[in-house]
């Protein structure tokens, strides 16, 4: 794909908090880093608001039933 440098620029813009790459396969990699669990949440909630909220909802039905992740 030509417009793989444009496409890198664009993701690492629409998400500065991301470590974008792409591997020597060519695979696109995507990593991300946070100081807490709420942070991270934030995070993935740039890229995908409905996921970040089951996240949330299963991560607190952990804790309340007593088997905290983290």
């Amino acid at each position: 794909m030509r417009d793989e440098p444009v496409a890198m620029l664009l993701l690492q813009h629409l998400f500065p908090q991301w470590s974008i790459t792409r591997d020597e396969r060519g695979l696109w990699r995507a990593t991300v880093s946070a100081s807490s669990v709420d942070g991270l949440l934030d995070v993935l909630a740039a890229a995908d608001p409905q996921g970040a909220r089951r996240a949330a909802c299963l991560l607190k039905e952990r804790r309340s039933a007593g088997r905290d992740p983290g």
